[in-house]
């Protein structure tokens, strides 16, 4: 019997919460909360804030229960300054009679106060980026008196960082999506952290384009969310300044400022808030996909391999230990402008091996995540 099949005889007769952070939107980390709730048939969905039914395509039918900040008018508009809230709007939920509680957290979904009756794991995406070793990315003036809500902020911080160390001491067991993030909740939270990594809709590039030789262009694709610290935007002006061509896709603020910058630009191509289907068919035409992000773990990366498409990608953080170098893609210094454009230089001239890069990215599947996660809940659940 498989890992996942025990699991679910063994907690048939039990009584499962899971709990997120925000579902807005499907990204990686509702992508892996799907993953996790199909494990659990009779699992209730505890939120902070969001619109689950809307974004979330599970097998199964769940019950959701959001917290009191998801009845604020317009919530989605500024749920992220909201930031001071959630740690309340966590510790809110009422867990009683729930004998395991999963909570998938990259902000404060771990910090729920489960029953003592109960086991607690947490699948932790990432620490707080923004209340630790990100913040001055995110938060970039520095405070002074000119500044006062720059003093505002930090203090907060500071307090949110407290309760962010206190509150991991609720939780059993942490399961992290890499060594990276694994060595972050050591450092932050003095907790030991077993890995899982994420896995990838396989079938969801199997027929991605019409063709089953599609013709690979070669226009650099950078994909993603724009966001500062991902560096999109950076990646993108210095392929242009190096006569490269790129199609960027993805959402954010700063693919828009780039569509507006670039335009009457040739060698740039932009596309907003492309559909699934069509992520899937930039991956299957496109040569290279340049990441210059340090990720926790990196789900875009993987799906390009999955596609057949080589990865230019940091060696640093989670691309470090899904892209085999030289194999399946190729890796450079983070912060190096210079390693990165002679890695995509290179990449660009390579004859790409597809078959071995689909091969790498099966080991991240759906099975696979499921098999492995399972096997430490069973641990967990054996400690009861």
């Amino acid at each position: 019997m498989s890992s996942a099949s025990q699991l679910a005889e063994h907690t048939r007769a039990m009584k499962v919460a899971v709990v997120h952070d925000w579902i807005f939107v499907r990204r990686g980390g509702e992508r892996v909360l799907e993953q996790i709730l199909n494990l659990f048939p009779q699992a209730d969905l505890f939120y902070l804030v969001g619109k689950p039914d809307a974004v979330l395509n599970t097998v199964q039918t769940h019950r959701f229960f959001s917290s009191f900040l998801n009845r604020l008018p317009w919530v989605e508009r500024y749920y992220k300054a909201l930031l001071p809230l959630l740690p309340m709007a966590a510790e809110s939920f009422d867990l009683r009679g729930y004998d395991l509680v999963i909570s998938s957290s990259s902000c404060a979904a771990k910090g729920i106060i489960p029953p003592p009756t109960a086991r607690s794991a947490c699948y932790i995406h990432s620490p707080m980026r923004y209340a630790w070793d990100q913040e001055h990315v995110y938060f970039p003036k520095a405070p002074s008196l000119k500044r006062p809500l720059e003093i505002i902020r930090r203090l907060l911080l500071s307090r949110l960082r407290v309760w962010d160390a206190c509150s991991s001491a609720r939780v059993d067991m942490f399961i992290a999506n890499s060594h990276f993030v694994a060595r972050r909740v050591e450092l932050y939270y003095r907790r030991s952290a077993v890995v899982v990594h994420p896995s990838v809709d396989l079938e969801r590039f199997v027929h991605s384009v019409s063709s089953s030789e599609p013709v690979r262009t070669n226009r650099v694709l950078l994909f993603g969310a724009w966001v500062p610290y991902k560096r999109m935007l950076h990646a993108l002006e210095l392929c242009v300044a190096q006569g490269i061509a790129v199609t960027a896709a993805g959402q954010g603020v700063e693919l828009t400022t780039a569509a507006a910058k670039f335009s009457n630009n040739p060698l740039v191509q932009v596309e907003m808030n492309p559909a699934d289907s069509r992520v899937a068919e930039l991956y299957a035409t496109h040569k290279v996909l340049l990441f210059p992000a340090l990720e926790d773990f990196g789900m875009v990366p993987l799906e390009a391999m999955a596609s057949g498409c080589w990865v230019v990608a940091p060696r640093q953080g989670g691309t470090g230990e899904t892209v085999a170098d030289g194999r399946t893609g190729t890796l450079f210094e983070l912060g190096d402008d210079e390693s990165m454009l002679k890695a995509l230089t290179t990449a660009l001239t390579l004859t790409v091996n597809e078959a071995e890069l689909k091969a790498h990215a099966r080991t991240f599947s759906h099975h696979h995540f499921a098999e492995n996660i399972a096997d430490h809940l069973l641990t967990l659940l054996e400690k009861r």
